[in-house]
């Protein structure tokens, strides 16, 4: 999934300088394509190829992929992706639907439940349940109550991503953390 948000990462940086001429695929997103061809139900695939379509502001196709990898595959991990997808399309509402099943269907024991939901509460202005779920993820991982080691921990998280934890930091080390 790394390689993947570094290479998402690497096309959110640079559709800004394309904004006339819109991106509409990239080599990654083709090579996605030809997995789903090959093979329709590979769920992981799907939801990879969601999340790429979700950078790339084409909502309906990865809206799509992302509900039929969850009708394939409805487990935490997948509930998770896709809430990673919705959130980069501004879908927070859905975003935290999905994160918060994950977190369900895990029981809370996943290491991302908590930053994920995060940023699905950042999304939908709930900034209370944003600040008790930063602290839980603090809990679970100490390097996120450290700005140094936050900012290396999110280094390739898209921009939107970086923005929701760096706020929320930010509210939590002035007025949450103990």
């Amino acid at each position: 999934m790394n390689r993947i948000r570094l290479s998402c990462l690497a096309l959110v940086l640079i559709l800004p300088a394309f904004a006339a001429d819109p991106v509409t695929t990239t080599p990654k997103l083709e090579i996605l394509n030809k997995q789903v061809e090959r093979n329709p139900d590979d769920a992981k695939a799907r939801s990879n190829r969601g999340y790429v379509l979700a950078l790339l502001g084409r909502k309906e196709e990865a809206r799509a992929d992302l509900k039929k990898a969850v009708e394939l595959q409805d487990d935490a991990p997948m509930r998770n992706r896709a809430g990673w997808a919705y959130f980069n399309m501004g879908d927070y509402a859905d975003a935290v639907r999905e994160f918060e099943a994950s977190a369900k269907l895990s029981g809370h024991g996943a290491h991302y439940d908590y930053y994920s939901l995060v940023l699905g509460y950042w999304g939908t202005g709930d900034t209370k349940r944003a600040l008790e779920n930063y602290a839980k993820a603090v809990e679970k991982d100490p390097r996120l109550g450290d700005y140094k080691s936050l900012n290396e921990r999110t280094a390739e998280w898209t921009p939107l991503e970086r923005q929701a934890m760096h706020e929320t930091y930010v509210l939590w080390s002035k007025a949450w953390r103990p």
